[in-house]
């Protein structure tokens, strides 16, 4: 993403462990699917964060089950990832300010119009409080980012001609609409965003290491959606 939330969802490489049955609670919905050494995710933590997902989706009506199963696969692995980054922002001294997603929170409601954001939550049955906290991960991992990948990138005029050259028709349009300024921005964010998502796995990989995360992944298998299990036993 320019630097934002959508690049920020990749793979996870991540450990099994018995100390994550459900042994852990006595109540199955606050079994641990994720635990890191300071911090846990239950299961129902997890599902509460997939329905907050959920809006992405105008119409779950017409979403194929596949879609929705992928798109849990990720949500897992992002949580995952972001139990170790909040271990990185703790060694690093990054915290995120309040009033720094207050400031988040209303650059995104400028993109509503009056009331329409709080619609859209009631009427998904999301809750803001839910929405907010989710929002304040995604802001701390880009903030760690920012700090671990984005400052120490070196961009060249050499990158800007080479990208210009493989993207001439497509900028020449934006040329005429745009100042030469706004499309030199242009570029150079986006050759940020590439370099970023060449760098992450790399980086996130030499986290894990560091910080080690394990996934229950008996409790996932349980919480897959019947079309997943089926399609599970019948590869196997």
């Amino acid at each position: 993403m320019a630097v934002g939330a959508k690049w920020i969802i990749l793979g996870a490489l991540l450990l099994t462990a018995a100390a994550c049955s459900q042994t852990d609670s006595t109540s199955p919905h606050e079994a641990v699917l994720i635990r890191s050494d300071q911090q846990t995710v239950t299961r129902a933590q997890f599902e509460r964060a997939f329905e907050a997902a959920r809006i992405a989706y105008s119409d779950e009506r017409v979403v194929d089950p596949r879609a929705i199963t992928h798109a849990r696969t990720r949500l897992l692995h992002q949580m995952a990832e972001e139990l170790i980054v909040n271990r990185r922002a703790e060694e690093l001294g990054i915290v995120l300010e309040e009033a720094e997603l207050e400031a988040a929170i209303q650059k995104i409601k400028q993109d509503y119009p009056e009331d329409a954001f709080d619609e859209m939550l009631l009427e998904s049955a999301i809750p803001y409080s839910l929405w907010k906290e989710r929002l304040r991960e995604r802001l701390l991992m880009e903030k760690v980012v920012d700090r671990e990948l984005v400052q120490s990138l070196e961009i060249t005029a050499g990158d800007i001609e080479a990208y210009y050259k493989a993207h001439e028709k497509e900028l020449a349009a934006r040329t005429e609409a745009s100042p030469e300024t706004d499309l030199e921005r242009h570029i150079v964010e986006q050759l940020r965003r590439q370099k970023v998502e060449a760098a992450y796995p790399q980086w996130m990989e030499g986290l894990r290491q560091r910080y080690k995360v394990e996934i229950n992944w008996e409790l996932w298998e349980q919480l897959q959606p019947s079309y997943a299990r089926d399609k599970d036993s019948a590869a196997g």
